[in-house]
């Protein structure tokens, strides 16, 4: 994302909170920049189903924390 005054390094994630009437997609990324991202323009792409579940499953790993689907 060529933005100089608020850049987005390449591989920082986000959560898409809306798109636009222009079709600009707007992100709160998780280094807390605020900038839209311009389809055809930026380069981006969706997590799978599989890669948000491996990494909750990694995260609860590393957390120590118990698995929140299993029986009590």
């Amino acid at each position: 994302m060529n933005d100089n005054m608020h850049p987005v390094p390449s591989g920082t994630r986000g959560t898409v909170e809306f798109v636009d009437d222009l079709g600009t997609i707007h992100c709160r990324w998780d280094n807390g920049q605020g900038l839209g991202l311009a389809p055809n323009e930026d380069k981006f792409r969706k997590l799978t189903e599989q890669e948000l579940t491996e990494e909750l499953e990694k995260k609860q790993i590393d957390n120590n924390e118990p698995d929140i689907t299993e029986d009590i």
